[in-house]
């Protein structure tokens, strides 16, 4: 029996499939803010306040980098198995409980990474890598527990292919609006300093950006806590369970995904998108200044257009996937990756503020293989909700490890080993990283989508093997049971 859209539904919802209320929507979207604020944080400016403020050499700054990537990647599977494990804790929804945790560990450890070593200011930068060490891997472990239990959340609360793409666009566009965020409050701060060099005496605008990103996070995360819902959707996910084992559909364990060659496909695309992001958000700031020889505030203000780019070009996303797929959708956010880098390859001080149009279009097409990537992580997940945490997770892995291994590599290779303040190697190594590290993970990428042409994704080895005729005719249940049958026929 359908229902009234005044009793939770909207508009336009069919076969008793609850609908999410705009503010739902909303309160999802802003669910992963404060981890993007912070995120922004660690990558854009984490290497910059190592080396530049707190006088870490290039590599033992990469290796605290590191160091949180191993964590973080060797946490999400765990994390993953465990949300989709555990209930909850005290009665309250699985996902958000997780989320909850996470949240409390980022917020105790992350102010820490950019504040002063207490004590220990003026020690070597060994002894204060020791100091730095568990805050960072307390706040990679809060990051990924976070993370995870947000994104198995999407496909727990939409039950509509559309709906999860609209859902994934519009976390996407809040993850680049937190970079908007955090690059907007860094230009007020370094705006007015004309200088082009990061010394001791940045300490205090570091402090504020990392208050700054604390403050407007939590509440964001109290919105997320206060208007999402998770319990509203438990009915349902039900019906659909059952309307599973009507149609026999076999759910599926850990290890069966393990054996599905989708997954490391999917994966794979995931990853390289990923490391395409963080890679151009790492060296975005040390490019600007070392080979284009920009002032201070141009670290701030072209991370800016970058993000402020991808945020429209998410907004497009729900329409574009729909009206040319997701391969092809991938296939341009590829070329304009690679548009971009051919561009930079050819700025020099002479004609370095075409610098912004280069930024506009590597910030569009980052944004379309983000998006377009979890999205195709979500279709790979489909109705399997019951692991979808760790297949999350796994991704993540991938993720993580991947970006740790690039990162060091890139500062194992610096032709500086300390961090002095004139190098001259420094200008043509940022402009290679800038240029040929996007470029060939764009190129390895499109080579695995050729692999993936042929292939729906999402239609398992081992997610539906027959149909019988169903049991149960209720009201509540026949039009989940029909929409089994249709998909089988399909």
């Amino acid at each position: 029996m359908p229902v009234s859209p005044g009793d939770g539904e909207e508009e336009g919802s069919t076969n008793n499939v609850p609908c999410l209320k705009f503010h739902e929507r909303l309160a999802y979207s802003v669910g992963h803010f404060y981890n993007d604020l912070c995120a922004s944080m660690w990558f854009s400016y984490l290497l910059i306040y190592l080396q530049d403020v707190l006088g870490f050499r290039h590599l033992l700054a990469g290796f605290l980098l590191l160091l949180g990537q191993i964590v973080d990647a060797a946490a999400t599977p765990v994390l993953g198995y465990e949300s989709d494990r555990v209930s909850g804790f005290f009665q309250y929804g699985k996902r958000k409980s997780w989320h909850l945790f996470g949240t409390i560990l980022v917020t105790i450890s992350f102010p820490f990474l950019f504040l002063k070593c207490l004590g220990g200011e003026n020690a070597d930068d060994w002894a204060q890598f020791v100091y730095y060490a568990p805050f960072v891997a307390t706040f990679q472990i809060g990051w990924a527990a976070t993370q995870i239990a947000h994104l198995a959340l999407v496909n727990e609360i939409a039950f509509d292919e559309s709906e999860r793409v609209g859902l994934n666009s519009y976390r996407n566009a809040c993850t680049l609006l937190s970079s908007v965020v955090v690059y907007g409050i860094a230009t007020g701060l370094f705006g007015l300093d004309n200088s082009d060099k990061f010394t001791s005496a940045d300490k205090m605008q570091f402090m504020i950006l990392m208050f700054s990103v604390i403050g407007i996070g939590g509440i964001f995360s109290v919105f997320f806590h206060v208007a999402t819902p998770e319990a509203r959707f438990s009915e349902h996910a039900a019906l659909m369970e059952l309307s599973n084992h009507h149609c026999q559909k076999v759910d599926m364990a850990w290890c069966d995904w393990l054996k599905e060659y989708q997954f490391y496909l999917v994966a794979v695309a995931y990853m390289l998108s990923r490391l395409v992001a963080t890679v151009s958000q790492t060296y975005w700031p040390f490019y600007l200044k070392d080979t284009l020889n920009l002032q201070k505030m141009f670290v701030a203000i072209i991370p800016l257009v970058v993000f402020m780019s991808g945020f429209f070009a998410s907004l497009l996303m729900k329409r574009v996937n729909q009206l040319l797929g997701r391969k092809l959708t991938f296939v341009c956010g590829l070329i304009l990756i690679g548009a971009s880098c051919v561009w930079l390859w050819f700025l020099h001080n002479q004609n370095r503020m075409q610098v912004f149009g280069a930024a506009i279009i590597m910030g569009s097409g980052s944004a379309t293989l983000l998006v377009t990537s979890l999205s195709m992580v979500a279709d790979l997940i489909g109705e399997h909700t019951t692991t979808g945490a760790f297949v999350y997770g796994s991704m993540s892995l991938a993720d993580k490890l991947s970006s740790g291994t690039a990162l060091i590599l890139v500062q194992a290779f610096h032709p500086c080993k300390s961090s002095e303040v004139s190098c001259p190697g420094a200008a043509h190594y940022y402009h290679l990283v800038m240029v040929f590290l996007p470029a060939g993970f764009s190129i390895v990428c499109f080579l695995f989508l050729l692999i993936m042409i042929p292939i729906k994704i999402g239609q398992l080895r081992k997610s539906l093997v027959a149909v019988v005729e169903p049991e149960f005719t209720s009201d509540e249940t026949q039009p989940l049971l029909s929409s089994c049958s249709s998909e089988v026929d399909s």
